[in-house]
């Protein structure tokens, strides 16, 4: 039951006042966090949050907007948003934009029978969620045998912090490497694979994960992606002519301003 607020409440708020909020459903369902949390509180965008779009400060870099976003407006998660599954995480975005500023989203998109790139508009709203359909283990880690060379493999699923983390530990080796590649392919392999044929050594891991074959590597990433839970960016625009094109949604800078 609510505590009834006396209007003379400091802390009263009339209900025309109030930020409306709806209950978004978690991909991942909750499975993988500690509280188990399935489904979360989200308010919906308002004229005060354009202070949060357009800050100089957070527009060069826009992961820190969106945490300061969602922390912001999801109202009871029970942790901090970065512990978020990045699949949960894009869902909340989505969500966002789409009651916020609205559920079509311009992008360009490559037309084949024109071979020609055009506009597009995507509908948010049309969006598949991707459950999280494998089974997790009591450590929340999920099983996997590397087609040919046959080891054994344990990985988890990564949250916003472990993906921030490995951007910026991607900058810092580009910068001391001589030949200026990225190596965030092997870099997530290594933050997301916890066990190979019973060994958690993350020394002995990282030097096995650099020369498994290629077929394994591709395997197990493809494996991943298809089991995470999320939201499927694979989708559809409508093109000028009432024509329409397979594309694949870019959650770039411009989402909350696609006019730029």
């Amino acid at each position: 039951m609510e505590e009834n607020i006396s209007v003379m409440d400091p802390n009263y708020i009339p209900e025309d006042l109030k930020t409306p909020y709806d209950v978004v459903e978690l991909p991942s369902q909750g499975l993988l966090y500690k509280n188990k949390k399935s489904k979360v509180k989200v308010e919906y965008l308002t004229a005060m949050d354009e202070s949060i779009l357009t800050s100089p400060n957070l527009s060069n870099s826009p992961n820190e907007m969106i945490d300061v976003l969602l922390r912001t407006k999801v109202k009871d998660l029970g942790f901090d948003v970065n512990e978020l599954l990045e699949g949960d995480r894009v869902a909340l975005l989505i969500f966002l934009r789409s009651t916020g500023i609205g559920e079509i989203y311009p992008q360009i998109v490559y037309d084949e029978n024109s071979n020609d790139f055009v506009d597009g508009e995507i509908n948010l709203n049309e969006l598949k969620q991707k459950k999280l359909t494998i089974k997790p283990d009591e450590n929340n880690e999920f099983d996997f045998t590397l087609p040919k060379s046959e080891k054994r493999v344990k990985f988890r699923l990564l949250t916003a912090k472990d993906e921030n983390e490995i951007v910026e530990r991607d900058k810092q080796e580009i910068k001391r490497s001589k030949n200026k590649i990225s190596n965030k392919v092997v870099l997530r392999l290594e933050s997301m694979v916890t066990e190979i044929d019973g060994d958690r050594s993350k020394i002995q891991i990282s030097n096995i994960l650099k020369k498994i074959p290629l077929l394994d590597s591709r395997k197990l990433r493809k494996y991943i992606d298809e089991n995470e839970p999320g939201i499927d960016l694979s989708t559809t625009a409508r093109i000028q002519g009432g024509g329409s094109v397979e594309c694949f949604l870019r959650l770039g800078k411009n989402f909350f301003y696609p006019e730029l």
